[in-house]
């Protein structure tokens, strides 16, 4: 191979620099990108990337996702930290490593025989990449102002004997309102998937539904990148027939980056079913047309029900409804969630809604999802 292409994760140690001018000073290779994050490692095109043990982003999946798509890595390490140093990165899974203070000479002849041995193949396949999701996943959402999108995702996943995840990264409530523990949470389960350090088993918790609790508060929402939680659901529904997936309010478009409600965001895209909850009034029904608009502007191919809860026994106040959501949002279905007192006892209780009219009617929901 004459022309190698390097990617070389943003370090500060002195290696990454002095590779970098040794290579455009004398060839022999070039630094297609400085890669910031696990997003630029997989995305970017080139043949080895040279890492250090002590990055941020540097997780036996990186290394995976890396290798499956055909390309190789280099694990750097500094020996004065230990033998631990070069353990964590044969542990990754790299190809091979060297230590910070070698020649950028010796860099070059590694990565070389690296290539060597084990040549970039684009799209090489990797038996040990994650496992294909098989499972549905529906993703239950509503605009802000308490449209009780949480306690429907409850009963949805009652009902279909589903994974619960709380990845309402606006105001998380799951694990408080099934009385659960706080931890394990989704911040673990992406250490579980990131790190292979258990299974995704080990941090779903019996609450009367198998449930993924979420952050305690929705003031830690940095904590959650929307890449990290795709792979988490996705790698559930490789093992869970059903996913539901309660999200945060608000799905603005900020103007640079993923914004405050790239969570919600992203994991619509992934949906195989999206459900939008709103209430029964003049201000919700707007709310809810807009939220649904942006859902279905997100994920254009994906089903789309539409609930509004709390609504009263008015055929008139029903129809009026009916005749406007159909009229902004053709094609979706639209099931009417009925007031019903069970639904407070039962969060006083933290326990699911067993039975009565609100129960019947997420049964209703839940047909009319899965058709």
């Amino acid at each position: 191979m004459t022309d190698i292409e390097l990617a070389l994760a943003a370090s500060a140690r002195t290696w990454g620099g002095a590779l970098h001018r040794f290579l455009a000073d004398h060839g022999g290779a070039r630094v297609r990108a400085t890669v910031m994050g696990p997003e630029e490692a997989v995305a970017e095109s080139y043949h080895a990337l040279v890492i250090d043990d002590v990055c941020s982003f540097l997780t036996p999946r990186l290394v995976d996702q890396v290798r499956r798509s055909g390309r190789l890595v280099v694990g750097v390490y500094d020996s004065r930290d230990g033998a631990d140093a070069k353990r964590r990165l044969l542990d990754c899974g790299v190809d091979d490593v060297i230590e910070a203070d070698a020649s950028p000479e010796e860099f070059l002849a590694v990565v070389r025989a690296v290539l060597d041995l084990a040549p970039y193949v684009p799209g090489m396949p990797s038996p040990s990449g994650p496992p294909e999701k098989k499972g549905q996943v529906v993703v239950v959402g509503a605009p802000p102002g308490g449209c009780g999108a949480s306690e429907v995702a409850v009963a949805l996943a009652g009902i279909y004997d589903a994974l619960l995840v709380d990845a309402d990264d606006v105001a998380p409530s799951l694990a408080q309102r099934l009385g659960a523990p706080l931890l394990p949470n989704l911040r673990t389960a992406i250490d579980v998937v990131y790190h292979q350090s258990g299974t995704l088993d080990d941090v779903v918790v019996d609450a009367g539904v198998r449930l993924l609790a979420g952050l305690a508060t929705g003031d830690d929402w940095g904590q959650l990148h929307p890449g990290e939680v795709d792979a988490v659901v996705a790698e559930a529904a490789a093992v869970h027939p059903r996913v539901v997936v309660n999200v945060g309010s608000g799905l603005e478009r900020p103007r640079v980056g993923e914004g405050r409600f790239g969570l919600a965001r992203a994991l619509l895209r992934l949906a195989d079913r999206i459900v939008g909850v709103g209430l029964p009034n003049p201000v919700g029904v707007a709310r809810l047309i807009r939220w649904a608009s942006e859902a279905a502007t997100l994920a254009p191919d994906t089903p789309l029900v539409l609930a509004v809860n709390r609504i009263d026994r008015s055929p008139y106040r029903r129809a009026e409804i009916e005749r406007e959501l159909a009229a902004a949002l053709p094609g979706s279905p639209v099931v009417f969630l009925p007031e019903d007192k069970r639904v407070t006892e039962a969060a006083w209780a933290g326990t699911q809604v067993r039975r009565g009219p609100f129960r019947k009617a997420v049964s209703r929901l839940a047909a009319e999802v899965g058709a």
